[in-house]
């Protein structure tokens, strides 16, 4: 019975290889690493899968302003059959249409991949997408500034602000940690573990109305102000982009930040030296929470069927364990989102291993179509809060009062207003 089932398993295998052979499929890509370094590795990977299979892949590198280039070859079926789609993204896309629906069982299993970079792959419970590579943010510190103030890294958010307090004591106001503020277009990201930590949530179950504007959204929000106002924070982080309070830390200047393990390369090139470690973000009142991220690989449905099933190839091959480590390892200094990619030595040290863990409880944004307009207001209205706060006009209302707000542009969104 076993062997008939592998001759079985040999016979399709080989069928789907006749029918894509010959093929050739376009992939079109954002820029997950220095151009001449990409282009050269997609196109070493694409010989080995030719050699493997007879499809030819054609590689492209496009940038994350090219969304509607993708939307226009999903409707004019002109353009490439795989591409990459950031994880919020995926959703959109899939309500158009215009993305082949997954059988995830033929990429390995649900159970392969890491549950919310599944998840952002869905849209009304079914796959429109295979989850790539993977990203959460954790709590970077240093190690000796932690050590000459005399204490250990945070486990709670309350624990943080005792830490901070006693760090500024010895090397000065500002120095505790940096933060990001009305720069970042990702500073969503950074309010959303706190949000999490703290018992609150973006939408209702039903993914209906917004609820982000709950007591623990203003708890959320006011504590990422009081990082600046305490002191902890520099007076200027209320105005950084992420990469300015990434340079803050890796500079030395600054006992801690929230950052992704794309900085670890970041801190490899640009100060070596620096004495730091890695912590999970801290807990609040309802544990701990991360922010799951990174990229998924989504298929054109308007394409033959020949490209189709090369397409899906192309997208096994790019999963596949060693592959997939290749790439996240020396190229894009993110996580496999495929979790048996992780075997590979390279993951087992303390920082990684912390990532890890802390990915495995990890929470997606809700996988609506809307979310991209969803996210878009919330940030607008977090940034109107540390406005305020340079301005000099913020108060314990202001919190709130935006949020309020941006639920209710929300709830018009949702809606169909």
């Amino acid at each position: 019975m076993k062997k008939r089932l592998v001759l079985l398993t040999l016979i399709l295998t080989l069928a789907v290889f006749s029918i894509a052979s010959g093929t050739e499929i376009l992939f079109w890509s954002m820029g997950n690493a220095p151009s001449a370094l990409h282009y050269e590795w997609m196109e070493q990977k694409a010989a080995e899968f030719e050699a493997k299979t007879g499809i030819k892949v054609v590689y492209e590198e496009i940038g994350w302003a090219d969304g509607p280039r993708i939307m226009n070859a999903l409707i004019t079926g002109e353009g490439a059959h795989v591409f990459q789609l950031g994880t919020t993204w995926n959703p959109e896309y899939a309500a158009t249409d215009g993305l082949v629906e997954i059988d995830i069982d033929e990429f390995g299993g649900a159970d392969r991949f890491f549950a919310a970079n599944l998840e952002s792959t869905t849209l009304n419970g079914k796959y429109y997408g295979v989850p790539w590579f993977a990203e959460t943010r954790v709590l970077f510190y240093n190690t000796q500034m932690f050590e000459e103030a005399g204490v250990r890294p945070p486990q709670t958010y309350e624990q943080l602000l005792d830490v901070g307090k006693k760090i500024i004591e010895v090397h000065g106001e500002g120095r505790a940690i940096a933060t990001a503020g009305t720069g970042a277009w990702d500073l969503i990201h950074n309010w959303a573990i706190i949000l999490w930590a703290h018992g609150g949530d973006m939408l209702n179950k039903t993914n209906t109305e917004a609820v982000f504007n709950s007591a623990a959204g203003v708890r959320a929000m006011n504590y990422w102000v009081s990082l600046v106002d305490t002191g902890l924070a520099s007076k200027a982080c209320a105005e950084y982009n992420q990469p300015q309070a990434d340079a803050a830390f890796i500079s030395g200047e600054t006992a801690m930040a929230f950052m992704g393990p794309w900085n670890i390369a970041d801190i490899v090139h640009d100060n070596p030296g620096l004495p730091y470690s890695v912590v999970e973000p801290p807990a609040g009142p309802y544990g701990r929470a991360a922010f799951s991220g990174g990229s998924n690989l989504a298929i054109r449905n308007n394409a033959s069927k020949a490209e189709i099933k090369a397409a899906k190839e192309w997208v096994k091959f790019l999963v596949s364990d060693d592959v997939l480590a290749d790439y996240t390892k020396n190229l894009t200094n993110m996580i496999p989102a495929n979790k048996y990619a992780l075997d590979d030595p390279y993951y087992n040290t303390e920082i990684w291993q912390t990532f890890i863990k802390t990915l495995g409880y990890a929470t997606a944004y809700p996988p609506i179509p809307e979310w991209g307009k969803i996210e878009s207001i919330i940030q607008t209205n977090f940034g109107n809060v540390l406005t305020d706060y340079v301005d000099g006009t913020f108060s314990n209302v202001t919190s709130k009062g935006y949020l309020d707000a941006a639920a209710a542009e929300v709830n018009a969104v949702l809606q169909g207003n």
